[in-house]
């Protein structure tokens, strides 16, 4: 059943008893989204809380309020609870914690309202102006900064059958940024839940030869490789102390970090990046490098926002 018309309940104490949140509207795009969420949230041990926005003028809001409505509210929230009602029947239909909420307002303002009592946000790439639509403009870059916690961009080709229950490893891309360290850290909290490994992935972009350098071209490069090895080790014995119980692997490979991060998400559970950092993959959701990942990446891709 669906929660409260146009609110959300009152707050209490835990920090996420909406647990797994996603946006959905009705499209494909967001059907692959919220199978996605299913399947994470039932893997995690997570409730899941299926999102219906829809956005309202403040000229519908006070002629509503002079007792002369210019649009069916009534008729929209009936028509989002229904939306809701099949999509959980046929996601979650056997799952005590899953419910649905419909909110009055923009999809992107919905969702940072929930980030505070939530453990991710999901949401597609394409859609019907919804959840799954806003993601190809300017609040691509501006919803993590927004979020209290991961967002989870579903890609547009996906089907939602990702397994997060194999075992597979979870994969984040990792600098030399505090940024990026956060982003292991959260990357390692969910192999916890889902009792899977972490693979800490540096990437080695091509080195520009030094005309200035007293060295070679292959002693740059070397060098560069070292440094980055130092790195990822540097940030794997931080998660292990912070999680003993999860297996951390590492890897450095050559290639340009956006090269790099959609090939992984071909294969691995979850990808997860930060949202900023040194120009590799932290720094990478801040411009036209965000747009070609989320066009190309294969599988869900969690962003950390800044803390």
């Amino acid at each position: 059943m669906t929660e409260n018309r146009a609110e959300t309940t009152s707050q209490d104490t835990i920090g996420t008893r909406h647990g797994i949140v996603v946006g959905v509207d009705g499209s494909e795009h967001a059907r692959a989204a919220l199978h996605t969420a299913a399947s994470l949230a039932a893997s995690a041990g997570l409730p899941l809380t299926a999102v219906f926005a829809y956005p309202i003028s403040n000229y519908a809001v006070q002629a509503a309020s002079y007792g002369q409505p210019v649009i069916d509210e009534a008729g929209i929230q009936d028509e989002g609870e229904n939306m809701l009602r099949q999509a959980l029947a046929e996601a979650a239909a056997d799952r005590a914690d899953a419910r649905g909420m419909v909110k009055r307002g923009p999809a992107p303002q919905a969702l940072a309202e929930l980030s505070s009592n939530a453990s991710a946000i999901v949401v597609g790439t394409r859609g019907r102006g919804g959840f799954t639509g806003m993601l190809l403009g300017s609040t691509s870059a501006s919803l993590p900064s927004r979020s209290h916690c991961p967002v989870i961009i579903v890609p547009p080709d996906a089907d939602g059958t990702r397994d997060f229950s194999g075992g597979a490893a979870l994969a984040v891309g990792v600098d030399e940024s505090g940024h990026s360290r956060a982003a292991a850290e959260e990357a390692a909290r969910w192999a916890q839940a889902l009792r899977c490994p972490v693979r800490l992935i540096s990437a080695l972009a091509p080195v520009s030869p030094d005309v200035e350098a007293w060295v070679s071209l292959e002693e740059q490069r070397r060098a560069a490789r070292e440094q980055l090895t130092q790195t990822v080790a540097e940030h794997a014995a931080a998660v292990r102390a912070a999680f003993p119980d999860v297996t951390v692997e590492t890897e450095v490979r050559d290639g340009a970090a956006a090269a790099v991060m959609v090939d992984e998400t071909r294969s691995a559970p979850l990808t997860v990046v930060g949202t900023r950092g040194h120009g590799g993959f932290t720094g990478m959701l801040l411009g036209s490098t965000s747009l070609a990942i989320m066009h190309h990446a294969e599988g869900p891709l969690m962003i950390v926002p800044q803390s």
